[in-house]
């Protein structure tokens, strides 16, 4: 049977086609994850076109097209607000959506080949996705994560799955997750290495941020970036801090359903000098002063995919603790790049913390110039702009066989 590499030598190398992109959040991980994806295809003679976010923060090359199209009710101005407050921002929103959508299907079918980085609300993307094949366009979707939070959207995946053309994810952990249908399209591309990120953050000042924040020198220091979320494990890494008492604990991210968790924490006490929390979005500058100042990303997910989070803080030569989760172990290896906890709860994680702080600063600093080296031979865009590109050859060969 021909695989994706064989169609796309037969192809001629290089798909001529342009391709539409769609990633309608415009900052954040996936945002992120595009651009640099994007950048990476442009290089092997893809031509992408990109819709996104009308105030999107992606950093692009002047050679891809972009269609600024989606328009969100964000925080910050007074009318955006006012809509939060009373409940009416995902309303508009959702129409918002669908209304970009619309305008991006003659650019849908002029490339023929359209790919989803992850999507909004899954019946959304599902109306997005029959919109698209109705444009006669191939579809390649990218979910990111092969899992629900609270409710369970399992006919709209369904659907998504079926009418997608080939379905991308970043590890073999997400394929029993997949329905029957999404994994016969399966193509198992990892999720590429932030370098390129960690470089435009600049270097983060150590003994600065911990004095900022009242962190002694020596101190072992443990960071959980990004999204503020219970799956996160934060009560975990909260009740591991209180049982290791030179542990601090520094907190980064949005709130996303924990931040009254940190808050609670806080008021209490337990923790008086050890738990340090930036809440809201962090600029990559940011970001880059808070990895500086850990000797540890810990992601103690209690769901995974994979994470983009452990991919910037091997960007930021910072090691990880983690959970065997997901697609997690399949990224760090155990001695060299981290520390993977025997078994996902408390004990276990408390156990991994002793080590980091045993072994010391000069410990994860091994362990973290070992990473940031992993990441650029195994999740180099090079290769996966080329294994993408494949995808998209063999998409497009499918759906006019279909």
């Amino acid at each position: 049977m021909e695989d994706d590499a064989d169609v796309l030598r037969r192809s001629g190398q290089h798909l001529h086609r342009t391709v539409l992109m769609i990633e309608q959040g415009g900052r954040g991980g996936v945002a992120d994850y595009t651009g640099d994806l994007v950048g990476a295809l442009a290089d092997v003679g893809v031509d992408v076109e990109l819709g996104t976010a009308c105030d999107h923060q992606i950093q692009l090359a002047s050679t891809v097209g972009v269609r600024p199209v989606f328009r969100y009710v964000r925080t910050g101005a007074p009318l955006r607000d006012w809509a939060r407050r009373v409940g009416v921002s995902r309303l508009v929103n959702g129409l918002a959506y669908l209304l970009a959508v619309l305008r991006l299907l003659p650019a849908a079918h002029r490339a023929r080949v359209v790919h989803f980085q992850s999507g909004e609300f899954p019946p959304l993307l599902a109306i997005a996705f029959v919109a698209m094949r109705t444009a006669g366009a191939a579809i390649v979707f990218t979910p990111h994560n092969t899992f629900d939070r609270g409710v369970g959207w399992g006919r709209a995946h369904a659907l998504c799955q079926r009418l997608a053309a080939r379905v991308v994810v970043h590890a073999q952990a997400d394929l029993p997750q997949l329905t029957a249908a999404g994994a016969a399209k399966a193509v198992v591309i990892p999720h590429g290495e932030y370098g390129s990120l960690a470089a435009r953050a600049g270097r983060g000042d150590r003994a600065a941020t911990r004095e900022r924040l009242g962190i002694p020198r020596d101190a072992p220091v443990a960071l959980v970036f990004g999204q503020l979320r219970p799956d996160k494990g934060i009560a975990d890494v909260l009740a591991a801090a209180r049982r290791l008492p030179e542990l601090h604990v520094l907190f980064a991210g949005a709130d996303t359903g924990a931040g009254q968790l940190l808050r609670d924490e806080l008021a209490s006490g337990r923790l008086t000098g050890r738990l340090h929390v930036s809440e809201g979005f962090q600029p990559l500058e940011d970001a880059a002063h808070w990895f500086a100042a850990a000797d540890v990303c810990v992601l103690a997910y209690r769901v995974a995919s994979q994470s983009g989070v452990l991919l910037l803080s091997y960007a930021f030569e910072t090691p990880v603790v983690v959970y065997p989760v997901g697609g997690l172990p399949e990224a760090v290896v155990d001695g060299v790049t981290g520390w993977i906890t025997p078994s996902a709860d408390v004990d276990a994680l408390v156990d991994s913390l002793g080590s980091v702080i045993s072994g010391g600063p000069a410990e994860c600093r091994r362990r973290g110039s070992a990473a940031a080296i992993m990441a650029q031979d195994r999740f180099g865009w090079a290769t996966i702009a080329r294994e993408t590109a494949a995808t998209y050859a063999a998409a497009a060969a499918a759906h006019r066989g279909a």
